[in-house]
């Protein structure tokens, strides 16, 4: 059970009462002050666009090809299996198939090859007898193997978009921004935009053009490649997404119409969120499961009833890829809050990522599963199992959670790996099945040992405000105003705005009581508003009418019946509890208190108020605790935010508790064995319930009698 809120950070502008203003607050929040670079950036067709040839290397490149093509020497577009690489290698494959070049295309499978252009799949390269291998999405770390092909006399363009490691491969051409002597102004283009770029390259040289039609099919595979490969929505690639979406509107690319005639239904909009949780899904599921020939199929494939075919097997592959996925989290929640899980390991004992290991689980979906316990648990997930291709290695793969820096954590604990690589939000590792043992020890030790000297923050869930809003300005006016700044993502996150001060007149669950809706009006009842806060159904039993609230939420559209209407999703609820020292300075109090202050002395720094009684548990406290800790563990493990474990206290009793009475509370029953428990900040608590037999004398516990003489 997970009942915790985020840590709101504010701008320093007050609220905005004039929606006119908006935009420029929105824009000032993404560092563009410039009023031109502010045109460029709501124009409608993106506004930036780079010549293909300030690309080290690319003129060379699109002179090769055209050597290659003219010879009629046979080329071989190697990619990757995700969605960036199947929609690179299309757009070079469909390119070369319209001027009927000798061209074949090989995407390596992820449990038998692994990532790039590896050694386990260069039998299978050098048998496809290419005269030139363009990579696309991949390559740039693979210094041996294309050292090999050319050393076979191969010729070999590779084009990436990854980061460069101590050298850059011996290619006859290297197309990558990240080498060090980039000349291409823009550094965060996808594998697919890099494909894009050579396509233009190849139309501008003009020996071998490209038509409109392949152009706008390029477009739109580029467009999904850079919304599903999470690269910054700015500069170039916003130009890519707009133009894709206007394309998209009647798509080129067969496959893309018949997968929009399959998805775009019931008032969904053709936009990033459409791309990102229905699309790239089923595009990325053959690749996590089997390999991208669907994926492939579905773009290069210029039959309709073909097309459809890929699509539905896409379909029926992501539907398996839910089913491995659910099973694989369920596992390793079961591992995760199983009794017989080392107490060293237990969620209540460690600061460092939770990590989990299971033997047949599916390669595919550990990204997936890491980045779900990481957002149930709040906090950084490895999740690993053992290697496909080598039994005496498990692989691995970890998202981090909040500031957490995950890359910089394995770096440190390097000694009991066998390799890793990724960067700070998101890894991958290898480790020989005898050191699992050892290496999440490690881990935990250096987790421990950053967050204690500073090098790491706390696992903390961050909301960045863009700002605050009126009620009477939470219009429908205003979301379209908000809306001239998409695409959102990277780079451009969708805004996020907070309202205080509402009050709460009614509650509804939503979907058997996993979501919540709260109608909200002002506090002077001129304001109606309506918000829905998904997956927050703990809350149902926390907030209640009559409740002030501080909202943080995005703002959306709602299309029912032909009618559009504005739609706030929560992000946050903020719930004003109690009033006083012990209520807004409660995390301060239990600092002093953890570094031995007596409540005595804590008290004094609260002039003009009695706050003892607020500090000491009352007698009733410790049975409605206990009781709302085993409801909120369960048979598994709680992390909760003692404020709203008051709260739910408050609601479910008469019980006026203060958070930091609950923390006491808590200390006193894990020092007299009735659960384990753990802190992840001063009043965030992780605890799992004991079975305990025999009645208890919480009297005698240490903590008890702490808090108890301290108040003599």
């Amino acid at each position: 059970m997970l009942l915790t809120g985020k840590s709101w950070r504010m701008p320093a502008s007050g609220s905005i009462t004039d929606a006119t203003s908006i935009i420029d607050v929105l824009l000032k929040n993404r560092d563009i002050t410039d009023p031109e670079l502010a045109r460029t950036f709501l124009s409608e067709d993106g506004g930036v666009w780079h010549d293909p040839f300030l690309y080290k290397d690319m003129r060379e490149a699109v002179d090769l090809i055209n050597q290659v093509m003219d010879s009629k020497g046979k080329i071989l577009i190697y990619g990757d299996y995700d969605c960036d690489g199947v929609t690179a290698t299309a757009i070079l494959v469909r390119y070369f198939r319209s001027h009927h070049a000798d061209v074949s295309y090989l995407v390596p499978q992820r449990a038998e090859h692994g990532y790039g252009l590896s050694e386990k799949i260069m039998d299978k390269v050098i048998s496809e007898g290419p005269d030139l291998v363009i990579t696309v999405d991949c390559g740039i770390t693979n210094i041996d193997t294309v050292e090999e092909l050319k050393h076979r006399g191969i010729k070999v363009i590779v084009s990436d978009h990854h980061n460069v490691k101590d050298e850059i491969p011996s290619a006859d051409c290297v197309i990558c921004s990240k080498r060090e002597d980039n000349t291409y102004p823009f550094t965060d283009l996808c594998g697919a935009g890099v494909a894009l770029k050579i396509l233009e390259a190849l139309g501008k040289d003009g020996r071998h053009k490209v038509s409109a039609n392949l152009w706008h099919q390029a477009i739109e595979l580029a467009g999904i490649a850079t919304i599903a490969d999470l690269v910054s929505m700015t500069d170039e690639n916003r130009t890519i997404i707009k133009q894709a979406f206007r394309s998209m509107q009647s798509p080129a690319n067969t496959g893309v119409r018949v997968m929009n005639e399959m998805l775009l239904t019931h008032g969904k909009a053709l936009d990033e969120t459409y791309i990102s949780f229905n699309f790239v899904p089923r595009v990325n599921a053959a690749g996590r499961l089997y390999d991208s020939a669907d994926a492939l199929d579905l773009f290069l494939e210029n039959n309709p009833a073909e097309a459809k075919t890929a699509a539905m097997n896409l379909t029926r592959e992501n539907d398996e890829r839910k089913e491995i996925e659910a099973k694989v989290f369920e596992e390793a929640l079961s591992q995760l809050e199983s009794p017989d899980r080392p107490e060293k390991w237990s969620l209540a004992n460690i600061c460092g990522p939770i990590v989990v290991y299971g033997r047949n689980w599916h390669q595919g979906v550990l990204g997936i599963v890491a980045g779900k316990l990481s957002q149930f648990y709040n906090r950084s997930a490895i999740v690993l199992t053992d290697d496909a291709v080598e039994p005496e290695f498990v692989k691995g793969s970890g998202r981090s959670f909040g500031d957490f820096d995950l890359y910089g954590a394995l770096t440190d604990a390097a000694d009991t790996l066998a390799n890793f690589g990724g960067h700070k939000k998101a890894a991958g590792m290898m480790v020989r099945k005898e050191d699992i043992e050892k290496f999440i020890d490690r881990l935990e030790e250096v987790s421990k040992k950053r967050l204690e000297e500073g090098t790491e923050e706390e696992q903390e869930d961050i909301l960045n405000i863009d700002c605050e809003l009126d009620p009477g300005t939470v219009t429908f006016d205003t979301y379209r105003k908000v809306r001239t700044m998409k695409p959102f993502g990277i780079g451009n996150p969708k805004p996020v705005f907070a309202t205080k001060d509402l009050i709460v007149s009614a509650v509804y669950p939503m979907s058997e009581g996993a979501h919540i809706r709260l109608d909200l009006t002002d506090c002077e009842g001129k304001v109606s508003l309506s918000a829905v806060g998904f997956g927050m159904g703990a809350y149902l039993d926390l907030v209640v009418p009559g409740d002030k609230v501080d909202i943080a939420y995005t703002m959306n559209e709602f299309c029912f019946r032909g009618e559009t209407s504005l739609s706030l999703h929560l992000n946050d609820i903020k719930i004003h509890n109690g009033t006083g020292f012990m209520w807004s300075k409660a995390g301060v109090a239990e600092k002093l208190y953890s570094n031995g202050l007596s409540v005595k002395q804590i008290a004094k720094m609260a002039p003009g108020e009695d706050v003892l009684p607020d500090m000491i548990p009352h007698p009733e406290d410790f049975g409605t605790c206990y009781r709302a800790a085993t409801k909120l563990a369960g048979d598994g493990t709680a992390t909760v935010d003692c404020d709203l474990f008051a709260k739910l206290v408050n609601v479910t009793s008469n019980d006026k508790i203060t958070p930091f009475r609950v923390k006491r509370c808590l200390e006193i029953f894990a020092d007299s064995g009735l659960l384990r428990l753990g802190s992840t900040g001063p009043m965030r608590v992780c605890f799992s319930m004991m079975n305990v037999e025999q009645k208890v004398k919480l009297s005698e516990s240490a903590a008890y009698k702490r808090i108890m003489n301290e108040q003599e």
